[in-house]
């Protein structure tokens, strides 16, 4: 699931602002603001997953912010209006912002011995595997489109979601 959240946040981080340029055709300034909106968002959505988490649980948080993510993100790479595309930034925002801190928590939770080692695998690991991930998404732009590298990331999503089920029922709410 970590590998899955970075996927998607390195593929909308690399994207969006190309997305508003050459499908959207709106200026770089556009661009670039849409990034700046999803990541100020970001900030809220973070706060406000986390607060939520600590009352219905890790793991029901993530399955949430993917479940949430996965029809955003197919509809979102339809809408073709730049003000509709920046409306649905703040959902996409709450679905990918949100599950950060439960991830992070739920890594040091299963691993409770080596704190250390859990966060190294959820913000480390992660990381690494989201970079490797958005070259990837750059073939598949450049060979079929930037519309389609986006698309491509709707299965992410259903991939986390499945994973996420098999994890087990958190045993007490967090604190």
């Amino acid at each position: 699931m970590v590998v899955a959240r970075s996927i998607l946040f390195f593929g909308l981080n690399t994207f969006i602002p190309l997305y508003w340029i050459h499908v959207l055709h709106e200026s770089n300034v556009a661009g670039g603001t849409a990034l700046t909106i999803l990541f100020s968002l970001g900030i809220v959505s973070t706060l406000i997953g986390g607060s939520i988490s600590n009352r219905i649980g890790y793991r029901r948080m993530m399955i949430g912010g993917f479940a949430l993510m996965l029809p955003l993100l197919a509809v979102f790479t339809q809408v073709h209006d730049a003000f509709w595309a920046t409306v649905m930034l703040i959902p996409i925002s709450f679905g990918l912002f949100s599950i950060y801190g439960p991830i992070i928590a739920s890594g040091q939770n299963y691993l409770p011995n080596h704190v250390g080692f859990a966060s190294g695998i959820t913000i480390g690991l992660a990381v690494t595997f989201g970079g490797v991930a958005a070259p990837i998404l750059g073939w598949i732009a450049d060979v079929y489109s930037i519309q389609v590298a986006l698309q491509s990331l709707v299965v992410i999503p259903a991939l986390a979601i499945g994973l996420a089920l098999t994890l087990p029922a958190d045993k007490k709410k967090p604190a």
